[in-house]
């Protein structure tokens, strides 16, 4: 099936910040997370129930921006927020490091232990669910493809007499997707390859939203296969297809300077948004 495209060549910002008018009453006017502005102002939300995110750019594409504006979004509301990103050297947000409920793991034994004991927590969840809602919790993964192939060697290195067919990490993070909404886990993974096949799932099945800007039509047709033709290249920075239930938006999508995230994310606002 071909996903329907909404395209609108005139009346697109080329920026948009939180300090703008436009984006008060985008963010005043929902309770969901805004991800961007359409052609004449039109707000681009995340669906209710959230879902999974994959945010696709190609490399500096700005995939880092989009997800420091869900993280700080997530923040704002309440959720707890885990950024797993194995750049150590120059870790991608550091504005979220000094911020209550937030953790950032930058190493792959970490990172792997992480998503192995979020997985039994998930279980544990399931096995109580009678006790009370689930607590929200927003994984950032910062390099998902990187990540996932660091799994997988991580583990050959470290367990080389398993009777494992795969990775206990890469399994987890499998499941977690599948099933992790249950238990109050969203997953936006940045990623500028796809989506690892050995996930054991497609793409479209587990991310609700993809964000993907123009990385070739090769991360086109492993993103987001339904859509075509290929959306048109652009070189303004933030402009991006969002696809949603089966419907290709373009959009300039929201971008917040870190001391805009972190200020966000605490609860407090710039002068003008007041």
């Amino acid at each position: 099936m071909t996903a329907q495209t909404t395209m609108s060549f005139t009346a697109l910002r080329n920026a948009v910040h939180i300090t703008d008018p436009h984006t008060v009453r985008a963010v005043r006017g929902s309770e969901r997370v805004l991800l961007g502005l359409a052609a004449g102002d039109v707000p681009v939300y995340l669906p209710e129930g959230d879902g999974h995110v994959l945010v696709a750019t190609g490399g500096g594409g700005g995939t880092t921006t989009v997800l420091r504006s869900l993280a700080a979004q997530a923040l704002r509301r309440g959720a707890h927020v885990d950024v797993l990103d194995l750049d150590r050297r120059r870790s991608s947000h550091p504005w979220a490091a000094p911020l209550p409920r937030v953790q950032i793991l930058d190493r792959i034994e970490q990172i792997h232990d992480y998503l192995v004991d979020q997985l039994d927590q998930l279980r544990q969840y399931d096995r109580a669910s009678a006790a009370g809602a689930p607590q929200r919790r927003l994984i950032v993964i910062e390099h998902g493809d990187r990540t996932v192939d660091a799994l997988r060697q991580y583990w050959g290195l470290t367990r080389p007499d398993s009777q494992l067919a795969d990775a206990p990490g890469i399994e987890a993070l499998g499941l977690l997707l599948a099933a992790g909404r249950a238990g109050g886990l969203q997953i936006a993974f940045g990623s500028t390859r796809g989506v690892a096949p050995y996930l054991g799932t497609q793409v479209r099945d587990v991310f609700v939203t993809r964000v993907v800007a123009y990385g070739g039509q090769t991360l086109w047709t492993r993103i987001a296969p339904e859509v075509w033709p290929v959306p048109p290249y652009s070189v303004i920075p933030g402009r991006m297809h969002v696809v949603q239930d089966g419907t290709t938006t373009r959009l300039q999508a929201l971008y917040l300077a870190e001391n805009e995230a972190r200020a966000w994310a605490r609860g407090t606002v710039p002068k003008e948004y007041k």
